[in-house]
């Protein structure tokens, strides 16, 4: 994944002390002792296509990240938590032998799953569930998720982007 140390095949200096231990050695490690990094890594360009993303829909609000062992964006902050091991290729063989896929594995999956966590850290940035518009869209947040849900996607994102643009403050 990481495209600053790349050079012609089988040159390449391992960038981590860990890259050359065994898969058995690395899996005793601990997550904080992986220093993992998203600088210069394919995670960073998707993080910033998601920015450019929201600019371009004049969202000037950027969600935080940081490498967590799961997708998620906790209530009331306004970041997301990606997956460590989206951060290097090895790790993401081992996700996908242990879990038989990696999620957000893909260009176009992990792009869907940024823009979600996404609308999840701007939710909690601008407080929008607490707005009656927001309830009248999505229901209250107090109530459980239904079994199914039939989204009604230019509606809902016009919605939003009315919100959005009408000033609302983030604080």
């Amino acid at each position: 994944m990481s495209h600053t140390h790349r050079k012609a095949a089988g040159s390449r200096r391992p960038q981590y002390a860990w890259e050359t231990l065994s898969d058995d050695q690395l899996l005793n490690l601990r997550f904080c002792d992986l220093k993992l990094k998203v600088q210069g890594t394919e995670l960073e360009d998707a993080i910033q296509r998601l920015y450019r993303e929201l600019e371009s829909r004049g969202i000037r609000f950027r969600p935080h990240y940081w490498l967590a062992q799961e997708w998620f964006s906790p209530d009331g902050i306004p970041g997301i938590a990606i997956p460590f091991y989206l951060a290097h290729p090895r790790l993401m063989r081992i996700e996908r032998r242990f879990m038989r896929e990696v999620e957000g594995g893909n260009r176009n999956w992990l792009m869907r799953i940024l823009r979600h966590e996404a609308g999840h850290a701007i939710d909690s940035a601008y407080r929008l569930r607490r707005r009656s518009l927001w309830r009248s869209v999505f229901g209250p947040a107090s109530l459980p998720y239904p079994d199914t849900y039939r989204p009604r996607p230019a509606a809902i994102a016009s919605k939003i982007l009315l919100m959005l643009r009408g000033g609302i403050d983030p604080h």
